[in-house]
């Protein structure tokens, strides 16, 4: 729960990086295209899911440590995404496999 709460955060905090105004880059295709073209809907795809991480930490542990879980998590994966973004490593199959590795770990820990 916890893990696929984290992905629902890292998605959301991506989602708000690559439709910043400071992002540089040229417009690719596929999903990132479309994300760069209507970047007003993906910020509210990416607000959505924010919200809906904080709710699930909120529900999973309780107000205040549901809270500082959600920020200490943003801090993470907004540190994971901004570091590892310039070496184009953020592709399905690599986040795919890091969410399946943790949610193991957390099932058999």
């Amino acid at each position: 729960m916890i893990s696929t709460l984290y992905l629902i955060q890292f998605i959301a905090f991506y989602l708000w990086q690559i439709t910043s105004a400071s992002n540089k880059r040229q417009t690719p295709t596929g999903f990132m295209g479309y994300a760069f073209m209507h970047k007003s809907q993906t910020r509210l795809v990416g607000a959505f899911l924010g919200l809906l991480a904080i709710v699930g930490f909120i529900w999973v542990w309780g107000v205040a440590s549901g809270l500082l879980g959600f920020i200490v998590g943003l801090m993470a994966v907004g540190c994971l995404s901004v570091v590892i973004e310039p070496f184009q490593y953020l592709r399905t199959p690599g986040v795919a496999v890091i969410y399946v590795c943790g949610v193991l770990l957390e099932r058999f820990l």
